[in-house]
């Protein structure tokens, strides 16, 4: 009886908190993630700018376990989806595209990004001259950029 009191005040306490995110995002920020995320919960709601425009970086706790961040407008547009992928999930036409740019260079983590058009990228990280990189290429193999 007593773990179910425990699991039942820490159930409240999680729901509390995230409550408590989501609040902290405009209504239409938070209901424009939930849509397009169902069954997802909001982890975090931070404001930003970014080129002068305010947006909300808005993180979440998923079903799946995978990392979802989204750039969102303070109107609820979704400017841009960054999903954490598996490197082997990563399309072979990309993979090709980066092992020719960066020849002795392995992949440490990879993301999906999909702007609020559909376009899709792929975001590369590695390591090289003892620094961490990361390497943006379209769904097609074009490379992008590097920061």
């Amino acid at each position: 009886m007593k773990r179910h009191k425990i699991a039942a005040a820490s159930a409240i306490v999680l729901l509390s908190v995230v409550s408590t995110v989501a609040a902290e995002c405009p209504p239409a920020v938070t209901a424009a993630v939930l849509k397009a995320h169902a069954g997802a919960s909001i982890a975090s709601c931070k404001n930003e700018q970014e080129d002068g425009k305010t947006q909300f970086e808005v993180k979440l706790a998923s079903m799946t376990g995978k990392g979802i961040s989204l750039d969102v407008t303070p109107d609820g547009s979704i400017l841009m989806t960054e999903q954490s992928i598996a490197v082997s999930d990563v399309p072979p036409v990309v993979m090709k595209a980066f092992a020719a740019k960066y020849q002795a260079t392995k992949p440490t983590r990879a993301e999906m990004q999909t702007s609020g058009d559909g376009k899709v990228t792929y975001e590369l990280a590695f390591r090289a001259r003892k620094s961490n990189k990361e390497a943006t290429f379209t769904a097609e193999g074009k490379f992008t950029e590097e920061e």
